[in-house]
This record gives structure tokens, C-alpha cells and sequence, in this order.
């Protein structure tokens, strides 16, 4: 045998235009079967929303009352103690009803009352932060006797 006889070529690779093919035909694969799922599950664009359904969304989220910002509350918590917490919350009154000066005060006083035996852990992820929310929102329609309706959570900071 000579040496030309063993230096074989190596064999070649795929093409680069054969792995654009390939690469094409899944991507196309994939946008026909994200459009076939979306529209059996019946996913719209954002702008193909009739007028109707947006207008009736929006009338259940957002309460008819007027807002009241309550002033910051900044205290510390029960467990750890060491970890403050600044917290900015405005209340709904009911349609009708008139929150004056006193009752909004006495409410941001119950809030800091209830967030120096909230323990760190009750606040954590998304889930904690609805509790907190609904416990200020049980505390506030019980303090004004009904008058609340909702309250917001604008800020919420630990240090």
C-alpha cells in the first residue's frame, strides 16, 4: 500500500445551505403550530378585542369610589426586628361615602399596628403581598364600618 492509499478525505459535513433549510422548515413548523394552538385556544391580538368586552373588564376592576392616600407608614416588623418597612397605601371609599381626615388617619394607624406583628416571612413572593392586602382591606372596612371598599398596595419597601 502507498501512502496515497491511506490518506482518505475525510468525509463532509452537511452543507451550510442544507442547515438553513432545516433550520427554516422547523421555525416555520413551529409559528404554524403557535397559530394553529392560539387560535383553538382563543388567543386574539391585543387590538382585535371588541369595545364591549373592554368596557365591561374595565368597569368590574376599577371601583367607582374616590381615593384616599393614606401618609407612609414606617416601622419596624415583629420577627426579625431589625427589618423595617416603609408601606404607601391609598383606600376606595364607596360610592356615596366620604372619608374624612380622622378616619383616614385612625385607618393608617391600624395598619401600623397590624404591620409591627407581621413576621418577614408572611411577605414573601407575590401570594404574601395579597394577604397583606386583603388583612389592610378586612382592618380598614372594619375600623370605617363599611365605608372601604378597597385597598391599594402603591408601595412596599424592606430594609
Amino acid at each position: 500500500m502507498s501512502i496515497a492509499e491511506d490518506a482518505r478525505t475525510p468525509p463532509k459535513g452537511p452543507s451550510l445551505v442544507a442547515l438553513l433549510c432545516v433550520v427554516t422548515a422547523l421555525t416555520l413548523i413551529a409559528a404554524g403550530g403557535g397559530w394553529l394552538l392560539g387560535g383553538q385556544l382563543g388567543l386574539h391580538l391585543p387590538g382585535a378585542t371588541k369595545v364591549e368586552d373592554t368596557k365591561r373588564v374595565v368597569g368590574e376592576e376599577v371601583p367607582t369610589g374616590s381615593v384616599v392616600p393614606l401618609k407612609p407608614i414606617l416601622t419596624n416588623i415583629k420577627i426579625p426586628q431589625d427589618v423595617w418597612i416603609r408601606l404607601e397605601t391609598g383606600i376606595v371609599a364607596r360610592p356615596g361615602e366620604k372619608v374624612s381626615d380622622e378616619l383616614a388617619a385612625t385607618i393608617a394607624g391600624d395598619f401600623m399596628a397590624f404591620m409591627r406583628t407581621v413576621n418577614l416571612m408572611q411577605l414573601r413572593g407575590p401570594a404574601g403581598i395579597e394577604y397583606l392586602r386583603t388583612d389592610l382591606q378586612e382592618r380598614a372596612a372594619m375600623r370605617s364600618e363599611g365605608k372601604i371598599e378597597k385597598v391599594y398596595i402603591w408601595a412596599l419597601v424592606m430594609e
